[in-house]
């Protein structure tokens, strides 16, 4: 009894302190804010259309309305580019690829969602913006006199950093989630309502439009929106593609500035009013992305109910009166020999069908030439959209392997990098082993701490009273965490423990990832202690067996994969981040292994190399080192399938 209590208190504690921890330093950014509010009022800062840190004559001026329509805008044209390729490609590989075909090519695409998101802003401003350069050169002298009341939309002159680019290479890192929410989605339309479609004569697409397409409309939305959360706490590549120019309704040829770009790129320097602003514009940023990841949880639940067929059947009437029906056939002639045989002669056997290959369908009259030409037309652009969404994936693999694969070598993994940007050379040694400190940091506070708060949401609380109120209100937090932007986790733990301590290091950094690991590892968690099976708990406590006993020997045994696989996934999101390291491990050109002092990482010294020295040297040098920590991030991810295949027995059962 006594350990029982040891156990439920433990976990309680770490699962309390984790949300005291992380709330504290939420607490300290918004009252950070305070300045803003009082000097500016709130809507005055929200509708404020200057942002001057430094005037000659009078106080500086600030307004956050400039950066809520650049984050808007960078995500409305990636939303615009990604949704419809997403829907595309999540088709490809459920209905019109070949079976075996299915799995290899959405796993294809998922790499993308490995790729950080500092190695998307290295290729954008090398490869892309140059590669793009004389398209929108003749888009600016086509359509440049074009305005849409008085808002001239591709005026020139063309900078290297714009609304359109930005919004494409966001559209390419927001693909991989929509497309694998949306084919789960679409996994779950039942085959029966298929069929029923093609029994209705209907060609493949139109079984798409009339069975499928009705059925997941809310998980498609939800996917979407979660693309668009994504898309509008997108940092890093977007302060390196779409500069920092505070406009409004500017040219889509032309720069611009975002919320998380501008908080990333001046925070490190600011002081009084200005920070308070900053950090302002984080709390907005922190509820937009807040509203919209709320609401596509909500869209995306909804869509995995059972509700939905009402929708796909409507279509389907709907189909069924669209199509005239084929006038009747007179009966096929029997031939004498056939009736000399007798009633007792077998029928001819029908060679067999599979289920999912549609019904035949008889007659010239059956599918019409415009319904064929539809359904021809709309295939294609499925084709097209599976198309588009490899060719980038390929595009940056070859990029990597072309430009950094010479960068590599054993003096790259021992030595430092070079001081003179223009000299080739050296390697990434600090680099390297900063960010397996920054890892195992970040690994040593996130896994135990969210390993037993899942413990006490799913394990330790009583299905009723307050327990159960408490462990809710704990996994509300966890999924607010799983929505917050990585720059704005930066900003606090910046505001929390870097201005405090007056002092950049390690350790602020490992806390800064071990935030954005927490929620991943309490989810990952949480759903493999509900696998555990109830009958398994029940046969170890008939036969005596303390609750802590049951859990140690019984549930984290099953689950343990499981839960391996989460502490992975979120060591391979983590690793990737850069945005959080700017302003807390602030990084370090020397060799450094203390915790309490500035450390340099991959990502930094790939953001370093591109933004802050851009040299022929300097970038070798960064592909090499993207080429290391995709490796890094891939091998995460590749033991986490591993491990989540051990786990499908458990689900099984």
């Amino acid at each position: 009894m006594i350990a029982d209590r040891g156990y439920a208190i433990v976990a309680g504690i770490a699962a309390f302190l984790a949300v005291v921890a992380v709330g504290y330093l939420i607490w300290m950014t918004v009252a950070q804010t305070g300045e803003t509010w009082s000097t500016f009022g709130v809507w005055g800062f929200i509708t404020g259309t200057q942002w001057i840190p430094a005037t000659a004559v009078g106080t500086a001026v600030y307004g956050a309305l400039p950066f809520i329509y650049g984050t808007l805008m960078t995500s409305a044209i990636a939303l615009v580019l990604a949704v419809p390729t997403s829907i595309g490609i999540a088709l490809a590989t459920t209905v019109f690829l070949p079976r075996r075909m299915r799995g290899p090519v959405g796993g294809f695409i998922n790499l993308l969602a490995a790729v950080p998101s500092v190695i998307f802003g290295l290729w954008g401003v090398t490869v892309l913006v140059p590669f793009l350069r004389p398209a929108l050169d003749w888009l600016a002298n086509t359509l440049g006199g074009f305005s849409l009341f008085g808002w001239t939309i591709f005026a020139g002159p063309v900078t290297s950093g714009s609304f359109l680019v930005s919004g494409l290479v966001l559209a390419i890192m927001i693909v991989p989630i929509i497309t694998a929410i949306t084919r789960e989605v679409l996994l779950t339309v039942p085959r029966d309502q298929q069929e029923a479609a093609y029994a209705l004569g209907a060609t493949r697409w139109e079984m798409v439009k009339h069975a499928m397409l009705p059925w997941a409309r809310s998980g498609i939305v939800g996917a979407s929106a979660l693309g668009l959360g994504r898309a509008v706490g997108e940092t890093i590549a977007i302060a390196m593609l779409l500069g920092n120019s505070p406009v409004i309704f500017g040219s889509l040829l032309g720069p611009g500035a975002t919320l998380a770009s501008v908080i990333a790129l001046q925070t490190g320097e600011a002081s009084g009013l200005q920070l308070s602003a900053l950090t302002a514009l984080a709390v907005v940023l922190f509820l937009m992305a807040f509203a919209i990841n709320a609401a596509a949880r909500v869209l995306v639940r909804r869509g995995e109910g059972t509700g939905r067929t009402g929708g796909g059947m409507w279509s389907l009437l709907a189909f069924r009166r669209s199509v005239p029906t084929p006038a009747p056939q007179p009966a096929p002639e029997v031939p004498a020999t056939a009736e000399a045989a007798g009633a007792g002669a077998p029928a001819e056997v029908q060679p067999w069908r599979s289920r999912r290959e549609p019904l035949p369908i008889t007659g010239p009259d059956a599918v019409a030439r415009k319904r064929r030409v539809r359904s021809g037309i709309a295939e294609t652009l499925i084709w097209v959209s599976l198309g588009v969404g490899i060719v980038p994936l390929v595009a940056i693999m070859w990029e990597m392997l072309y430009k950094g694969l010479p960068a590599i070598s054993a003096s790259f993994f021992t030595e430092l990098p070079p001081l003179d940007p223009n000299s080739y050379g050296g390697g990434i040694s600090n680099a390297l082993v900063g960010t397996l400190i920054l890892m195992g940091i970040a690994t040593i506070i996130a896994a135990p701490i969210g390993v037993l708060t899942a413990l006490f949401i799913s394990d330790v609380s009583k299905p009723t009273g307050w327990q159960k109120r408490v462990a809710d209100g704990i996994g509300f937090f966890v999924d607010v965490l799983l929505g917050v932007p990585s720059i704005v986790v930066g900003l606090i733990v910046y505001l929390g423990i870097v201005v405090v301590q007056e002092q950049f290091s390690a350790l602020a950094g490992g806390i800064a990832l071990a935030i954005i690991m927490f929620p991943i590892v309490v989810r990952s968690a949480d759903e493999m202690l509900r696998l555990v099976p109830v009958a398994q708990k029940e046969a170890a406590s008939a036969l005596g067996a303390p609750k802590w006993r049951v859990t140690w020997s019984i549930v984290l045994p099953a689950a343990g994969p499981g839960i391996l696989t989460g502490i992975l996934l979120g060591l391979a999101r983590a690793s990737g981040e850069t945005a959080p390291l700017l302003f807390t491990s602030l990084g370090n050109q020397f060799f450094s292994t203390s915790i309490t002092e500035p450390i340099a990482s991959i990502p930094q010294l790939i953001y370093q190399n591109t933004i802050q020295v851009q040299t022929d040297a300097s970038l070798q040098l960064a592909w090499g080192a993207a080429l290391v920590l995709v490796a890094i991030i891939l091998i995460l991810n590749l033991g986490a399938a591993l491990l989540a295949r051990r786990t499908r027995p458990l689900e099984a059962r």
